[in-house]
């Protein structure tokens, strides 16, 4: 019997919703719909927008959000949000709304995706007993691991993206100085996220003396891609440089030998410039434990929606538990 379920990835700037199928074997979704959270007061009222478009009253929901979740209460990390799980779930009139991590989701999606879903950004060959790390830069950075186990993978959301910010050169020491004259701590999230580029684009600013032009993440982005600004190409340059430092300590962090997937929703949008970056040989520079990450694949995630992949998947495991 198939289940039509709704599924949600919930940021800290936009949520996007989908109807989804559960089946015994598989799960798949349909349309995907985009409503920016500054437009709606609360989650349900962004919920129950799609639903009304979609003239459909699903009993199961999974809702996939950036930020922890450590109680029935969720707080978005970067967005004014809140979840209350309980309270939503009665509004809606759900059977059962399951929150999950927005990167836990994303993880979930990996053992869903085919081949055409990824894009090669290493080569390797994966150690199959050892963890997969999940990360990527959108709003935030989020990070979380897949653990094989003889009962199946478990997945493990985590905060890896406020580790401190560790600079690779002194050009990276003058940005971080920057960033910390309005930071007390500077992690690494405040680099590798949507404002983390536009804090890189204006220290860089600030280093080169060059009068600041104000542009947002998007901005920045379509800059580089055009050459319009030689600041803005060399912001995305060391972001990318940084994010595979990073990728390569979080890595080294959890033995994450299986292999690193790469999402998010800033990378797909500049996917040339990212393959062609230093990413690769910053994710590999660790001196004498370069060996240990040299047989490590890398791989970005192309598919659309694929954390409302991941969170359709997990709501499935949750209802085969039970």
């Amino acid at each position: 019997m198939t289940e039509r379920v709704l599924v949600a990835d919930i940021g800290g700037t936009n949520a996007r919703f989908a109807l989804a199928a559960i089946d015994s074997s598989a799960v798949s979704i349909g349309a995907m719909h985009a409503f920016r959270a500054e437009d709606y007061e609360t989650i349900r009222d962004a919920a129950n927008a799609f639903l009304e478009a979609v003239q459909e009253k699903p009993k199961l929901a999974c809702f996939a959000v950036a930020g922890p979740i450590t109680d029935e209460v969720v707080e978005f990390t970067n967005s004014p949000w809140v979840l209350d799980i309980a309270k939503v779930k009665k509004q809606m009139k759900l059977d059962r709304l399951l929150a999950i991590n927005d990167f836990e989701a994303l993880a979930s999606s990996v053992r869903h995706l085919g081949a055409s879903d990824l894009a090669p950004v290493k080569p390797g060959v994966a150690d199959r007993g050892a963890p997969l790390l999940v990360i990527g830069p959108g709003t935030g950075l989020g990070q979380a691991l897949i653990v094989p186990s003889g009962a199946g993978d478990r997945i493990i959301a985590t905060e890896g993206g406020h580790v401190a910010f560790a600079p690779h050169d002194e050009e990276e020491i003058e940005v971080l100085r920057f960033i910390a004259r309005e930071h007390k701590r500077v992690s690494i999230e405040r680099l590798l996220s949507g404002r983390g580029l536009v804090n890189i684009h204006r220290a860089l600013c600030a280093i080169a003396g060059a009068p600041r032009v104000t542009l947002q993440a998007d901005e920045i982005t379509r800059a580089a891609q055009t050459g319009e600004f030689p600041i803005a190409v060399k912001a995305v340059d060391m972001f990318c440089a940084i994010l595979g430092s990073a990728a390569g300590d979080a890595a080294l962090a959890s033995g994450a030998r299986g292999g690193v997937i790469l999402g998010g929703g800033i990378l797909p949008k500049i996917r040339e410039i990212f393959m062609a970056s230093r990413f690769v040989a910053r994710f590999l520079e660790k001196g004498r434990m370069r060996d240990y990450l040299e047989p490590v694949p890398v791989d970005l995630i192309i598919r659309d929606g694929a954390a409302l992949i991941g969170a359709a998947g997990r709501l499935k495991e949750s209802l085969d538990a039970h």
